[in-house]
């Protein structure tokens, strides 16, 4: 039985995090209402847990349908991940699958412009539920989003660009939090020859050489020009400066990290003459579930090691302010108790 009250958190600012009572929200035409099973926190809402927000945060979560909307059928019960960019389904781009790409987004994305995922109940379109296989768990799911999803999607525009017959293969991932991590397992399951690394926090760069990863030492010149696709996962901007340098003529530098700053790109005679792609790719169509889903399967026992620690709802501000330090990698919230 679905309860009229529950608990949410409400992002104050100044890494202040509040947990209210509210109602349980009501789905509305083509929505489904979710019981969320597990949210991840993400290096994005670190700018909502200091600036505030004005809707319930969390958008790479998991839950369970416990209720249908108008219109939505989706069989009560079923566990799914949520596809967090609201599509028409009618403009140019979504009739060719490229959801992420809709000019027409129906109310935003969730967690950002609707209440997200650090609540115990949610309503997401039904279209956004993406159902999960048995053999993957509901916290696991959560990977399949931005971890996966995101970086994937980027990756492959990258060596779509990057196909000179004269290319290296070798990669380049700058930042090694959960999303340049999930980068370098992409790059290993597409099979390229050798992936280097560079993150200051000396922890989190120990984590990719266990898996394979080769060292990049930042101020080496002989890494200068190197690399067919560089992956910047920080967002910050010395990082997107050594992966400009990095990336060798014809390649790709893919920029998934975010950083709200105004950002700057000084000409230089080497950039100048680079030829080079620069990408700033968005999530990725939903259509592309199932390959984000085989890419977990590929390297699942490595994923699960970004998953710790899980919290419940009443110890989030805790588990931001040691996420915001860099101390976890990707924490996960399980707002309700069962």
């Amino acid at each position: 039985m679905v309860p009229t009250r529950m608990r949410s958190a409400r992002f104050l600012g100044d890494g202040k995090i509040a947990i209210e009572e509210v109602p349980v929200p009501k789905p509305g035409p083509g929505e489904v209402l979710l019981k969320t099973s597990y949210c991840g926190l993400c290096g994005s809402d670190k700018r909502l847990f200091y600036r505030g927000a004005q809707v319930t945060p969390g958008h790479e979560l998991t839950g369970t349908v416990v209720e249908n909307g108008p219109g939505a059928d989706l069989p009560l019960g079923t566990r799914g991940a949520v596809y967090i960019h609201r599509y028409c389904g009618r403009c140019k781009f979504c009739r060719v699958g490229e959801t992420n790409r809709c000019i027409n987004p129906p109310g935003g994305l969730v967690g950002w412009q609707t209440p997200g995922g650090y609540a115990q109940y949610l309503v997401v379109p039904a279209a956004n539920v993406i159902p999960l296989p048995p053999d993957i768990s509901d916290a696991e799911g959560v990977l399949l989003l931005d971890t996966i999803g995101t970086a994937a999607y980027g990756i492959k525009q990258c060596v779509r660009h990057a196909n000179s017959p004269a290319r290296s293969h070798e990669a380049a991932v700058v930042g090694c939090g959960p999303l340049g991590l999930g980068s370098y397992l992409i790059l290993s399951s597409m099979g390229w020859e050798a992936t280097y690394v560079y993150d200051p926090a000396q922890a989190r760069m120990d984590v990719a050489l266990s898996w394979g990863a080769l060292p990049l030492a930042p101020d080496d010149d002989s890494f200068r020009s190197r690399f067919a696709v560089v992956v910047e996962a920080s967002g910050h901007h010395k990082a997107r400066e050594l992966a400009m340098r990095l990336v060798e003529p014809g390649g790709a530098v893919l920029f998934l990290g975010e950083n709200d700053n105004p950002w700057t790109i000084q000409p230089t005679p080497e950039l100048r003459r680079k030829d080079c792609a620069y990408i700033r790719s968005y999530y990725f169509p939903i259509s592309a579930a199932q390959e984000n889903m085989d890419l977990f399967r590929a390297q699942a026992d490595r994923y699960r090691q970004l998953l710790h620690p899980v919290v419940p709802l009443d110890a989030l501000q805790e588990a931001f302010e040691e996420f915001a330090a860099g101390k976890t990698l990707k924490p996960l919230v399980k707002p309700n108790p069962e």
